[in-house]
């Protein structure tokens, strides 16, 4: 059963943007086809009284919506208002990314699409059937954004967004680590989060300026988003919606031309240890793919961080790996060492529940970031299997743990570590193989983790040896312990390359 979250896909539609078909005429037989659809494709997750609370539900988050309270996010309605029959159109053919609801479209054909819509009604038939609820007497209208350069809008935004202080929940550069992040809760006192407004793909309902300035008139009902139609003029939510349709990054635009190959840049001198050096600016940047692992238990069906961002720098003895990546919070305190083994390698449940017993907060631990280098990569056409190798293909691993930079040396900072399964955790090299070395710094809502080491090492065959010229597989592990990550509990990549190939080095 996969309940990972839905992830981007090449052209995905914004929710306001989607044409929708004339609602059809529908009577009661309608209404218990729409049953039937809820039942085969709905109930497992919003639960047969349309509750919110399927048998899925513990495993997920955000958590299903209630259908009993009449409270959706995507509207076209003012705050408090039920929605459209249009906009439950909307959010069924598309799916909200970023969360476990799938777009339907092509699953479930229009006429089954507006049936279950009638049928989801029913769950809350005191609230659709009274006419002093009619959604269609509070329709929110979008009209043109205000006259004038673009970047003016940005800027008259971006003081909209600091003088009605959205820094507090969103953080001061929109990364979600605002101080009150830590603290909200939804309508059903779950936890939830700010979004980060980097990840456009996550937003709900996309990522437009109109779509934002549809979300700020709105509000998201059932969570701490809140409409701003009574206190922002139309002006000041226009100016909102393009600053933050300014923030929002399009990951596609960092990928490698290849897809798969990181271009890695050779300078004479040392390699920079510090994550700002300027040195990295020399370096392409490339956005890596992430998501929760799904092959061994206990598997993790959110993981935080979806997106990873590389550079590679070497030179004639060493290689060096700048790692980033949002995280709303800093978690560098050591963990407990016997739960992170129970809870990263010893759980029971195949997916783990996420708020066992009514807990409203995960434990956490601390934060890190890893790569994975296939042992023997130049001596097998094979890879082994990206979550830590296997039997015969051993993998090493670079590990980077925030709570292992107190120390304030960066040979501490950095553990090498051998892996040959998902079994049992990888073990840690002996202490006259540990070359590796790093360190990370933590601003505004992003790691910037730096991961150096030999090329070469007097351990010969026994661990990873590179070489200049070379196509180097490799892999990467990132734990966000706010969010409950340890062990197997992890966002991961598929194996990707390393070209150390340079034609002539750049002088520093």
């Amino acid at each position: 059963m996969g309940i990972l979250s839905s992830a981007p896909t090449e052209g995905t539609s914004q929710w306001y943007e989607l044409r929708v078909p004339e609602s059809p005429t529908l009577d009661d037989t309608d209404v218990e086809a729409g049953r039937v659809v809820y039942q085969e494709r709905c109930w497992f997750c919003h639960g047969e009284n349309g509750d919110g609370d399927g048998p899925v539900a513990p495993y997920l988050f955000p958590r299903p919506r209630d259908f009993t309270m009449g409270s959706y996010k995507l509207r076209t309605t003012q705050s408090g208002e039920l929605p459209l029959d249009e906009d439950l159109f909307r959010t069924i053919t598309l799916g909200i990314d970023g969360t476990a609801m799938p777009g339907w479209e092509s699953h479930l054909t229009q006429q089954d699409r507006w049936r279950v819509i009638a049928y989801i009604k029913s769950f809350a038939a005191d609230l659709f059937e009274d006419e002093f609820f009619d959604p269609y007497k509070a329709i929110v209208e979008i009209g043109d954004p205000p006259s004038g350069a673009e970047e003016d809008l940005v800027l008259a935004g971006q003081t909209v967004y600091d003088e009605n202080q959205c820094w507090e929940c969103h953080g001061a550069l929109g990364r979600g680590d605002g101080e009150r992040a830590s603290e909200l809760t939804d309508d059903w006192e779950f936890p939830v989060v700010p979004a980060d407004l980097h990840i456009g793909w996550k937003l709900k309902g996309g990522q437009s300026a109109s779509e934002l300035y549809l979300r700020f008139s709105t509000g998201l009902d059932g969570t701490p988003m809140p409409s701003y139609e009574a206190t922002l003029s139309e002006e000041e939510r226009w100016q909102l919606a393009y600053y933050i349709a300014s923030l929002t990054v399009d990951v596609a635009d960092n990928r490698s031309d290849t897809g798969v190959i990181i271009p890695a840049r050779q300078i004479d001198g040392p390699l920079p240890i510090e994550p700002n050096g300027a040195e990295w600016e020399r370096a392409r940047e490339v956005s890596v793919p992430l998501t929760g692992q799904a092959t061994f238990a206990p598997r993790w069906q959110i993981p935080a961080v979806t997106d990873l961002v590389v550079r590679v720098l070497f030179n004639e003895n060493e290689i060096a790996l700048r790692l980033a990546w949002n995280d709303r919070f800093a978690d560098t305190t050591s963990q407990d060492s016997l739960l992170a083994l129970a809870e990263g390698w010893s759980a029971d449940d195949t997916y783990p529940v996420l708020f066992p017993e009514g807990q409203r907060v995960r434990g956490y631990f601390n934060d890190a970031a890893e790569v994975m280098i296939p042992v023997r990569y130049d001596r097998t056409p094979v890879l082994p299997h990206f979550v830590y190798g296997n039997t015969g293909q051993p993998v090493d691993l670079w590990r980077w743990q925030a709570d292992r930079q107190s120390t304030g040396k960066s040979s501490a900072a950095v553990m090498e570590l051998r892996a040959d399964g998902a079994t049992q955790p990888p073990k840690p090299h002996d202490m006259d193989s540990q070359n590796a070395t790093g360190g990370g710094v933590w601003a505004d809502g992003r790691w910037t983790v730096v991961i150096r080491r030999s090329l070469q090492t007097e351990a010969g065959s026994e661990e990873v040896q590179l070489l200049a010229g070379d196509l180097v597989p490799l892999a990467f592990h990132v734990w966000e312990g706010n969010n409950g990550e340890t062990g197997l509990r992890m966002a991961l990549s598929s194996w990707v390359f390393v070209d150390l190939h340079e034609p002539a080095p750049l002088t520093s």
